[in-house]
């Protein structure tokens, strides 16, 4: 099965990237609203509704993360442990300006834009909205080296306005 991973793409160099899951997400969960008006002074029992405008979508992401039982050699006693950070540090930098790298450079930059690509899905552009990190086993000196992680996008794809472009006409049609 092929691994999911979030793309990401900022205007502070190093202006992009790639995070690729460790382990395949259980689960993904996509919601969009929509908001609707009905007109209230006819004398119907359900109104005739007219459509008042979308929210942006979002979707979310259970993700694990295990640097105890990765990729280890066979001769476990020769094998390195590492931080589990290595891995969730990448996650809380899309929460950042920049993705980290803006710091006093460019004070209006924003987060950057992020897709999870999974195989044949590509969803909608997005940003960060929230990070949840777990930290759930622990090396004996102390560092983490297992961890589970939510992350929550909304949708800004604002670069593309895919369903908001009217489509193109036909010429002799004026």
């Amino acid at each position: 099965m092929e691994k999911a991973s979030l793309v990401w793409w900022t205007i502070i160099p190093p202006n992009g990237g790639k995070i690729d899951c460790q382990f395949n997400p259980s689960k993904l969960s996509i919601s969009k609203k929509n908001s609707w008006k009905g007109d209230s002074s006819t004398n119907f029992n359900a109104p005739y509704l007219r459509f008042a405008g979308g929210s942006n979508a979002t979707y979310s992401l259970d993700l694990f993360f295990d640097s105890y039982a990765g990729d280890k050699p066979d001769d476990s006693a020769n094998s390195k442990i590492i931080d589990v950070r290595e891995y969730t540090n990448q996650l809380l930098q899309l929460s950042l300006r920049g993705a980290g790298y803006s710091m006093f450079k460019l004070p209006y930059a924003s987060p950057p834009f992020v897709k999870l690509i999974w195989g044949k899905i590509v969803l909608f552009a997005a940003v960060v909205n929230s990070v949840t990190i777990t930290y759930t086993m622990f090396h004996p000196d102390g560092y983490p080296i297992r961890a589970k992680a939510n992350v929550s996008f909304v949708q800004n794809d604002f670069l593309e306005m895919s369903d908001d472009l009217i489509p193109a006409q036909n010429p002799t049609s004026r």
